[in-house]
């Protein structure tokens, strides 16, 4: 049952929470805040995890994933709520730190749950599914999102992701107890304290960066720099991401037929990093489209080089906390490229970002080469710890 939930919540959570996540900015915009003072919101709002995915990872670990997944959907029912009266920039702060907090208290209790429960002996065709349903789902959700948001006001969605996030709850109240093994923090620690696991953190952070870009910088660059419409941009945004969808299964499942661990991490850093510096030169809509395509179809790969890595690189008893931590470094990331990029697009224009973001994502290629043996990960999984 664990499982199957794990599937659906992570799926339906991602695809209403994307009715908004990359209208974010243009919602802020309308709100009268700025370039700098929206990529300082959006910054709080991954940054959360910074502070709370390893503590949510842990409370997963033992106590299991009811309690933080219920309380994660509260959070996200208020923060909704409260985006439709907030205008005070100091209590938007603290708004968007709950709403991230919420969001992560989803978001890396399902991750965890996942890793928990998927089937080892499949395990590229486990990742590549889970990620397809993610993606698929989030792909869905930004193009529903803004074809709605193109024919009615901001405040509408943000309703319909209020109720939906009650309706959650409902799946969440029923995930099933597990088995509490209480593991002391000093074996975390250790874990994480390698040289391998260190190596694996600096080319997840570097990789990751450019995510921050896409929460300040897509929209705005698709409505001002190639002229798009919210509905033309929607289509723009989401038809990719259903593409990587299809790209995360495919690349699954080449893992699990034997695909070398180093050359699924190096062609998805070289058709991310290129293909995002190219997305953002050309003045072509067109042309723009398809070289978005090229750029996602690198991050599905990266993605399933990822989870794999997350997966061997950490025992089945302890991994609530530790893909926690390796979540806080992606988010991490993440909250520092939506500071970065959004005050370089506020200030010279959103294509300069982008290539900025291209370039740190190209320059992860020479760490994973001079890493590479401690990526070699066997198709079986080896025996836990």
């Amino acid at each position: 049952m664990n499982r199957f939930l794990a599937y659906f919540i992570n799926t339906f959570y991602i695809c209403y929470s994307y009715f908004t996540y990359f209208l974010f900015a243009v919602i802020l915009m309308e709100m009268g805040m700025g370039g700098g003072r929206a990529g300082v919101l959006l910054m709080v709002y991954t940054a959360t995890a910074l502070a709370a995915s390893f503590a949510i990872g842990l409370l997963e670990d033992r106590f299991g994933a009811r309690g933080n997944t219920v309380c994660g959907l509260l959070l996200m029912c208020a923060f909704y709520l409260g985006l439709l009266r907030c205008r005070s920039f100091p209590l938007l702060i603290a708004l968007f730190f709950l709403g991230g907090l919420g969001n992560n208290l989803v978001r890396v209790t399902m991750n965890a749950l996942f890793f928990k429960t998927h089937d080892s002996a499949r395990q590229g065709r486990e990742i590549g599914l889970y990620n397809f349903l993610g993606q698929f789902a989030m792909g869905c959700g930004v193009i529903a999102g803004s074809l709605l948001a193109a024919r009615m006001e901001f405040r509408f969605l943000l309703i319909a992701s209020a109720a939906l996030s009650l309706v959650l709850i409902c799946f969440a109240a029923v995930l099933r107890p597990v088995a509490v093994r209480v593991e002391p923090l000093s074996r975390y620690l250790a874990d994480i304290a390698t040289r391998r696991v260190l190596l694996f953190v600096v080319a997840l952070a570097l990789f990751c960066l450019h995510w921050g870009a896409e929460i300040t910088c897509y929209a705005p660059f698709l409505r001002e720099t190639l002229g798009l419409g919210t509905a033309a941009a929607g289509a723009f945004m989401g038809l990719p991401i259903i593409f990587l969808a299809f790209c995360s299964y495919y690349f699954g499942w080449r893992r699990d037929r034997g695909e070398s661990s180093i050359r699924l991490a190096v062609t998805a850093i070289a058709l991310s990093g290129a293909g995002l510096i190219l997305f953002s030169a050309v003045r072509s809509p067109s042309l723009s489209f398809f070289f978005r395509l090229v750029h996602e179809s690198g991050d599905a790969a990266f993605t399933v080089f990822a989870y794999v890595g997350i997966a061997h690189l950490f025992p089945r008893e302890r991994l609530g906390g530790t893909s926690g931590s390796m979540y806080v470094v992606m988010v991490g990331a993440q909250a520092a490229g939506a500071w970065l990029f959004g005050w370089m697009g506020s200030s010279w224009g959103y294509t300069l970002p982008y290539l900025v973001a291209g370039a740190c994502a190209l320059a992860t290629i020479p760490l994973i080469l001079c890493a590479h043996r401690y990526y070699l990960f066997a198709a079986p999984v080896p025996p836990r710890a």
